[in-house]
């Protein structure tokens, strides 16, 4: 006689392979077993990190043809017959180089000279990245770690930074952080200063020779004729019709031609030159005063008329 026993699933367990340090990319294969009478089921499951689980697959195998650094983490097989039903977990942690590097700077925006910056480097990196600092077109500038601090930086330290991310797995640069370095206001006042002060000589200087050139003239005015007191003054003198001109008065009697033959002459303007203290004659058209001085009389605009011929 022949006896058949059964038996609910019993150590059960779960495998992973290729065993060690798993990095992403790489094909891996989960497997689940156990001593069960009848063959057990098998079910996977991913637990998350609530403790919930998620049902991933029926089977005794689950396969990651390219696995992702998202797929780390705890996963449960459970076997289960008409008996029983058990489990297994595993967990796996998936490697992977740097990704996502990028930089800040603190404070940001523009930097005044002789003020401290520290740029801060970040990465997406399992196991965690190593930093390391770099100028553009130069070699590192000494510096590693995640911080990066500059103190009283200089207008010759501004420019374009970057870090370098890496582990075991690999390396990723971050992107470029223009580090922009200005004047400190102090040195803008002193500039702003130093502005208004040449301004502002300049506009004295300029006075100073507008004053010099009128005491310029001035002098020259009132030392007219060799003595302080002389001055000329303009009197307006009338137009005359009939005025008689100074060759034909002073020329013989026998001489002079008669006026009606003679051209119209009209006189604009007559300056006199005297001294202050000088008195002035008036004179009248056809008549002559007779003075211990003699008058000098200057003539600026003669305009002629003469008659037309007559054929």
């Amino acid at each position: 006689m022949k006896c058949n026993s059964t038996d609910a699933p019993k150590t059960t367990s779960a495998t992973v392979s290729p065993s060690g340090e798993i990095e992403e990319g790489r094909s891996v294969t989960l497997s689940c077993s156990s001593d069960a009478n009848p063959a057990a089921n098998y079910n996977w499951f991913k637990v998350n990190t609530d403790h919930s689980s998620r049902d991933m697959i029926q089977g005794q195998q689950l396969v990651f043809g390219a696995i992702l650094s998202s797929d780390s983490g705890q996963y449960l097989c459970k076997a289960q017959n008409e008996l029983e039903t058990t489990s297994d977990s595993i967990s796996i942690n998936v490697k992977y180089g740097p990704k996502n590097t990028s930089v800040i700077s603190s404070p940001s925006g523009e930097i005044e000279e002789g003020r401290s910056v520290t740029l801060s480097c970040s990465s997406d990196a399992n196991p965690a990245a190593n930093y390391t600092w770099f100028k553009e077109h130069e070699d590192s500038v000494g510096e590693s770690g995640q911080n990066y601090t500059i103190t009283n930086i200089t207008s010759q330290l501004g420019g374009n930074y970057y870090c370098q991310a890496h582990n075991a797995v690999g390396r990723h640069n971050s992107t470029f952080l223009f580090i922009h370095v200005t004047e400190t206001s102090s040195q803008t006042v002193v500039s702003v200063a130093g502005g208004t002060v040449a301004v502002l000589l300049t506009t004295i200087l300029l006075l100073i020779i507008l004053w010099m050139r009128r005491k310029t003239a001035s002098r020259k005015a009132s030392g007219l004729g060799g003595r302080p007191d002389a001055m000329e003054e303009s009197l307006p003198v009338p137009v005359y019709d009939n005025v008689i001109p100074l060759t034909n008065r002073t020329a013989p009697v026998a001489q002079r031609e008669p006026i009606e033959e003679r051209d119209d002459l009209h006189y604009a303007s007559v300056h006199i030159s005297r001294s202050k203290n000088q008195e002035v004659p008036l004179c009248m058209a056809g008549s002559r005063v007779q003075s211990d001085q003699t008058d000098e009389v200057l003539y600026s605009v003669v305009n002629v008329k003469r008659p037309n011929a007559v054929p």
